[in-house]
């Protein structure tokens, strides 16, 4: 980085800071940069918005607030437009999408969208909207009743447990010598 300074180098430096932020403390990393010859300081919008992320994030974490990207990932999960959450939050249009864009809701609306990741709350939230969601209700509700979380597979077992049923066959003490020494050192 160059120095507004003089021209020649910075260098990207760190310090913890306590931010106030809606009457709470927080501890926050921010970085800045250091001028090599005067020694002045400065910082760019850059790490700027890092801190205030960074602030954000311990904040969301402590009232158990969902990120933007988790609110975006809830609706395409089950395929709903932001007006279609927005009325199962029972919050307007308008503030829904600032709060996937990154505005910070009170945590007392933080709590009540972070419900909205339970099956069963959402459901309930879904019944609670019928007639805002309007002809679209049962389809909506149908979406998420029968949505069905993705299970993990292990490609590793499948391989294990492929190798045990053909090796044993033809070679039957090589067979023992792997069950014996995966079973020791398995981690899973």
């Amino acid at each position: 980085m160059k120095s507004p300074f003089t021209g020649g180098n910075a260098t990207k430096k760190f310090k913890v800071e306590t931010f106030s932020f809606r009457g709470e403390s927080y501890n926050v990393k921010r970085y800045y940069f250091q001028c090599d010859e005067t020694g002045k300081t400065f910082s760019n919008s850059e790490v700027d918005d890092k801190a205030m992320e960074d602030l954000y994030n311990q904040y969301r974490e402590r009232h158990g607030i969902p990120s933007p990207s988790e609110l975006k990932g809830l609706r395409d999960k089950y395929g709903f437009s932001a007006h279609t959450m927005s009325k199962i939050a029972g919050i307007g249009i308008n503030q829904f999408g600032l709060y996937e864009n990154g505005e910070m809701p009170t945590p007392v609306i933080g709590k009540m969208l972070a419900n909205l990741f339970d099956k069963e709350s959402l459901l309930k939230s879904i019944d609670s909207s019928a007639k805002k969601l309007g002809k679209d209700y049962y389809k909506i509700r149908n979406a998420v009743a029968s949505h069905v979380e993705p299970q993990a597979y292990s490609l590793r077992r499948d391989y294990y447990r492929q190798f045990e049923e053909i090796v044993p066959l033809s070679y039957p003490s090589l067979a023992y010598r792997f069950r014996k020494a995966r079973w020791a050192s398995a981690n899973y």
